[in-house]
């Protein structure tokens, strides 16, 4: 008979959740906060996935053995236990300590279940589709590219199935390589450019799921308040939160400048990438000697052209670089383009920790407001200034010169 999620009467929340499950891209992220339903659109798509390809064979990974038993398989039989069992079309079998290790179908489809611990248990696989679950947890980047090649399963008539590998999460700052494969679209270990549409990413925060009680969501965003917890675990944001170099930085500083403002100083401060995107931000002093960044950009790639154009744009010539550049190639720029405004900044502090105390008399709230304010035009710096956290040289213990690995500082 056909059974579905239609059939059955599981029906998906418009906007995140059904574009994820309907989402045939090769490798989706869901990247939500919690209670979003992340596990069960998970487990929807990986029901429709075996139910529709008979004969197909599949692996859904948790981050722990026992995060099969207490995450996955309540919701499972929560959406599917009508149709479970020995006389349905689906039962769990081969268990272990009490938690089933596959899930076999009546029509030769079979599913895994397996906890992402270890790479090299997914060695040799071959697979038509696979999904993880809260990816975040632990380190499984290995385990995602361990999976990647077993999508090679071919049917009865020799024919590919069509292959699909999607993973959901929680996010967190602390997991680098899921912001830039889903996010950045980049290689996390070259930063070579990724094919977008390989990689959607479709965001959800606590309050879209629908079902989930008013009442005890006002109470969970009452005790998170502005925090980046919050950010976190209920908007759905990348952020870090161990070894915050900046936990003043928050909403408070983001806004955009006044038109009546009246600016004594403009300049464009730019930083010259090389494997790492060019930035630069125009930044104004008010007469209250308040500074407002107000325009970025931020370019992977980027040549003199594209900056420069990018000045002219903004109609701004007054440029601080950094000092990476040198003084021969600076004055060549000058004189081709006409830039006599483009000087070496010279660092009002010397040392990592002294340049983070200039940060943060700026960032630090006096009577009400601060005297640093960014424009919601640009992202990537508020991103930065977010998720920038001290190395840890042993769990709970930062070093303070030095930034967390995967954590970037470009703007």
């Amino acid at each position: 008979r056909d059974v579905s999620t239609e059939t059955l009467g599981i029906k998906l929340m418009t906007g995140t959740q059904k574009d994820f499950f309907r989402s045939e891209a090769k490798y989706p992220a869901f990247i939500g906060g919690r209670g979003s339903s992340k596990t069960y659109s998970f487990c929807a798509k990986s029901f429709e996935k075996a139910q529709d390809n008979p004969g197909i064979r599949g692996c859904l990974t948790q981050p722990t053995f026992d995060m099969i038993r207490r995450n996955f398989v309540p919701v499972w039989e929560q959406q599917w236990g009508v149709v479970g069992g020995k006389n349905g079309i689906w039962e769990f079998r081969l268990y272990q300590q009490g938690c089933p290790q596959e899930i076999a179908f009546k029509n030769g489809s079979v599913i895994d279940l397996r906890p992402a611990d270890d790479p090299e248990k997914f060695r040799g696989a071959t697979y038509g589709f696979f999904g993880m679950d809260e990816i975040a947890i632990g380190n499984q980047l290995h385990v995602f590219l361990a999976l990647m090649p077993s999508l090679r399963q071919k049917d009865s008539e020799g024919e590919s199935y069509p292959y699909q590998g999607y993973v959901t999460s929680t996010p967190s700052g602390h997991k680098p390589w899921i912001r830039q494969i889903w996010m950045e679209h980049i290689n996390p270990f070259t930063e070579a450019p990724l094919t977008p549409e390989h990689y959607p990413i479709f965001r959800a925060r606590t309050k879209d799921n629908w079902h989930l009680s008013k009442e005890e969501l006002n109470i969970w965003m009452e005790m998170f308040a502005d925090t980046r917890f919050r950010a976190q675990e209920l908007e759905g944001e990348f952020t870090a939160l161990e070894g915050m170099a900046f936990e003043e930085f928050g909403d408070i500083h983001i806004r955009e400048m006044p038109e009546d403002t009246v600016i004594v100083k403009r300049v464009n401060g730019l930083d010259f990438g090389g494997s790492s995107p060019t930035s630069m931000h125009e930044l104004c002093l008010d007469q209250s000697d308040r500074v407002w960044v107000t325009k970025e950009f931020y370019k992977r790639n980027a040549d003199d052209y594209d900056w420069i154009r990018k000045c002219e744009e903004w109609g701004s010539y007054e440029i601080r670089c950094d000092p990476s550049r040198s003084e021969s190639e600076l004055e060549h720029l000058r004189k081709l383009y006409g830039l006599h405004g483009l000087k070496r900044a010279a660092p009002h502090a010397k040392g990592f920790e002294n340049r983070i105390r200039l940060w943060r008399n700026r960032l630090n709230v006096r009577d009400g407001t601060p005297r640093m304010f960014i424009s919601p035009s640009c992202p990537n710096m508020i991103s930065e200034l977010r998720n920038l956290a001290y190395a840890e040289l042993r769990p709970g213990e930062m070093v303070l010169g030095k930034w967390a690995k995967g954590c970037n500082d470009h703007a």
